[in-house]
């Protein structure tokens, strides 16, 4: 059955702030930020940075030159470090993941290549990610987000009230569980596997913003393996049609890097999709995530 998707303009309206410049990047979620150096930007600033990202739930903060002792300053404003807990970060930055592809590698395989939201499966979810651009190809490499926000609210007002009273489970088993080996493609990251019973736990299926208030959608292809109580065959059909409401384009924008851009998203509202289409050209990214809260309904 054929149904339109929309978003509005007013959904994801700019505001207007002192120490930078904001211009939204579709009418569902983003924004390109200019006018700003985030290595002298003041606490005045960095709260309004923070507006802006409850706002439009990604920032894409252009032209800056951050050095990696700059990138972990620039994530402590916005709270503590988070847990890392599958990918080793550099020796002497533990908070700090590389995520290179160099030129010569064997397969187009990314890290992070499917939707997702990161960690969903911890206690505490990272509330925050940045990812800054070192070493950037002259095209590819884009980066799609979801509204998982939107995608709540685009739901029919009988089936929120049925999904609020549920608990999704999520798991790190198929990503990085002692039988996932499709990291091993990946010549350059510093992939770890293990055991992930420690690391399987369940959350409401609807959360709601500790900071917003908004009701969204906390579930993810990559990392939710089921629904409390239901069989198998009961739940996936049900976390399919939510999967395929989010990834709609109208829910969603997609990021062209250039060279000096930071990545901030809301990983509590967000999706997020790493694109693969540029396997022989070198790509060296860096990543840090802010500790988030125990999600509650």
């Amino acid at each position: 059955m054929f149904e339109f998707f929309y978003a509005l303009p007013s959904q994801n309206r700019a505001a207007s702030y002192r120490h930078f410049q904001i211009v939204p990047a579709t009418g569902a979620i983003g924004a390109d930020v200019s006018g700003v150096d985030l290595r002298t930007l003041g606490e005045e600033g960095f709260a309004e940075l923070r507006q802006a990202l409850l706002a439009h739930k990604v920032l894409f903060i252009r032209g800056q030159s951050l050095a990696i002792e700059d990138l972990e300053a620039v994530t402590l404003r916005f709270g503590e470090f988070g847990r890392e807990p599958y990918v080793q970060g550099l020796p002497d930055h533990p908070h700090v993941v590389r995520v290179v592809k160099e030129a010569d590698e064997k397969t187009p395989v990314v890290f992070g290549g499917a939707w997702h939201s990161d960690w969903s499966f911890q206690e505490r979810p990272p509330a925050f990610t940045l990812l800054y651009g070192h070493d950037i190809p002259p095209f590819g490499g884009d980066t799609l987000y979801a509204n998982m926000a939107l995608a709540y609210e685009w739901l029919s007002p009988k089936l929120r009230a049925q999904l609020e009273s549920l608990d999704a489970i999520h798991s790190p088993e198929r990503a990085y569980g002692a039988e996932a080996k499709h990291n091993d493609l990946m010549e350059n990251m510093a992939v770890r596997y293990g055991n992930a019973d420690g690391e399987t736990r369940s959350h409401p299926l609807v959360t709601r913003h500790p900071e917003t208030g908004k009701k969204i959608l906390f579930v993810n292809p990559a990392y939710t393996c089921g629904i409390k109580g239901m069989r198998p065959a009961e739940a996936q059909p049900l976390l399919d049609y939510l999967y395929g409401i989010a990834t709609q384009p109208a829910f969603t924008c997609r990021m062209r890097w250039s060279q000096g851009t930071l990545a901030i998203w809301d990983n509590r509202s967000t999706w997020h999709y790493p694109v693969s289409d540029y396997h022989g050209m070198r790509r060296e990214m860096y990543r840090t995530t802010v500790v988030g809260e125990v999600p509650v309904r």
